[in-house]
């Protein structure tokens, strides 16, 4: 799967990701740090990336106007990294539970999701 992962997550799970056999970049890797969440969206649809992130009100609202004016949209996937062990664990934690999400749900909907 194709993922982009939101700044509040380590750029390290991308690379657990890509080791996982994903195409996985982080924010920080396309230039994208400390823009605003509908650039980082457009950046998503334009390459066609699934985005993660902690951030529902603003990515729920964004895919919300976006869907009910007929734009294209990606599928968004919501975690909290409060779900997984701390520190230096994080990235390879969440990259697993990822990756079995994705095993699972091999062409997920566009939309909202929680895995």
């Amino acid at each position: 799967m194709r993922w982009l992962l939101d700044e509040m997550l380590p750029p390290a799970t991308a690379g657990e990701l890509v080791r996982l056999g994903h195409d996985a970049v982080s924010v920080r890797d396309v230039d994208l740090a400390s823009s605003n969440d509908h650039e980082v969206f457009t950046y998503a649809v334009s390459t066609q990336r699934m985005v993660v992130t902690e951030n529902f009100a603003d990515y729920a609202d964004i895919v919300d106007r976006r869907l009910g004016r007929d734009e294209r949209c990606v599928p968004v996937i919501f975690v909290r990294k409060s779900a997984f062990p701390g520190g230096g664990a994080l990235p390879a934690h969440l990259a697993a539970h990822l990756d079995q999400w994705a095993i699972a749900h091999p062409e997920p909907y566009v939309g909202l999701h929680w895995p």
